[in-house]
């Protein structure tokens, strides 16, 4: 994570974090209450104290998806809020429909279930289910502040459901109109029919941008991108089919010696194209990674470049065989994080196969097919 991205709890053993762009958001939502016609400080208060109601509700949101996800065996390596909502990173989509369709419903609902306490509070207190427009505007400026934020907040998510609930890929209408799809259709088709669509709701977001809310077009932008690089990964997948390990295999592997040093590793990252390393014992067994990303993260934290790679390698090997399919590979390795999977025959090492190399090996045939 960007050093200016703030870590504000881990449930579940799923972090979560602010990214920096969000503070933009707090920044807009203090001054617009500022100088708005009722500003006083209690409104000023209640306005930011909705803000942080709709931060929890986002990320219970977020949780709903990570928690139906791990009941499929998807792990959520983390959830970070940005301006425009949550994104939850789940390891990977699950490509059976209904699964994908449960994941994509538990988000919405989580917000529905909120909206049901809200009211369930609001009606123990003696209020009334609605509020003026005049009382929700003016909220901490002469009304009952905390049942006007109470209705707000669940105001705030219905908006966010229904919202998500739109078929604009990838939003969770999208990826439930995927769903349906998919049980039709073969689900590369089904992600294409659903990025376009999603695609045709951000180029509406961002017209309705330019001529009303101009935060409809950052949301916009973020939909079309996102659908593109969904639709990409799922031909990647696809494209995968057939094909294992021993087809992308990089059978010159980089290797370090457990015995060397953090310096012996900077020069090597330095001097060659390699960006991981394979780590042997005295043996030349292997007893570890070591990535880029590792190296650097090591010095940050302090680690002299005296320090033993013992100290700072990842002993937690993946191994699999050379027949192992590629696309398993591929969700392997995005899946653990892992810089790349070793491949064995026996006792034998094979090479080693990671995520540039498998899209090396598409790209040539993708050439191959296109020339055929």
């Amino acid at each position: 994570m960007s050093r200016f991205t703030l870590h504000i709890a881990t449930i579940s053993g799923i972090p979560i974090y602010l990214h920096w762009s969000f503070w933009l958001l707090l920044l807009w939502v203090g001054l617009s209450a500022a100088f708005s016609p009722h500003a006083t400080i209690e409104f000023v208060f209640w306005r930011l104290l909705l803000l942080v109601g709709l931060v929890v509700s986002v990320i219970l949101h977020e949780l709903g998806h990570a928690f139906a996800a791990k009941a499929y065996g998807i792990p959520t390596r983390d959830i970070t809020m940005y301006p425009f909502g949550g994104v939850a990173s789940v390891a990977r989509i699950p490509e059976k429909p209904l699964q994908e369709l449960v994941v994509a419903l538990a988000g919405p609902l989580v917000n529905f279930l909120l909206i049901g306490v809200l009211f369930v509070i609001l009606l123990l207190m003696g209020e009334p289910a609605f509020f003026s427009l005049e009382a929700l505007f003016q909220l901490g400026h002469g009304f009952n502040s905390f049942s006007v934020w109470l209705y707000s907040l669940a105001t705030m998510n219905g908006i966010l459901a229904l919202f998500n609930l739109l078929p604009a890929f990838p939003m969770d209408g999208g990826r439930v109109l995927r769903a349906l799809l998919a049980a039709k259709l073969p689900y590369v088709r089904a992600t294409q029919i659903a990025a376009l669509i999603g695609q045709g709701f951000a180029v509406i977001f961002i017209l309705l941008g330019i001529y009303s809310n101009p935060f409809l077009i950052l949301i916009g932008f973020f939909v079309f991108v996102a659908a593109a690089q969904e639709r990409q990964q799922a031909e990647q997948r696809n494209a995968m089919q057939g094909f294992t390990v021993a087809h992308a295999l990089l059978r010159q592997v980089p290797t370090l010696s457990v015995n060397q040093t953090l310096d012996d590793a900077i020069r090597l990252l330095l001097n060659s194209q390699a960006r991981s390393f394979l780590v042997l014992d005295p043996l030349g067994e292997p007893v570890g990674s070591l990535s880029r990303e590792q190296i650097i993260e090591a010095l940050s934290e302090g680690k002299t470049r005296t320090t033993a790679l013992s100290h700072v390698m990842d002993t937690q090997l993946l191994t699999v065989s050379p027949l192992f399919p590629l696309h398993e590979a591929f969700r392997l390795l995005s899946e653990q994080h892992k810089p790349f999977l070793v491949v064995t025959e026996g006792r034998r090492i094979l090479g080693i196969v990671d995520t540039e190399n498998i899209a090396e090996f598409l790209l040539i045939q993708r050439a191959e097919q296109l020339r055929a």
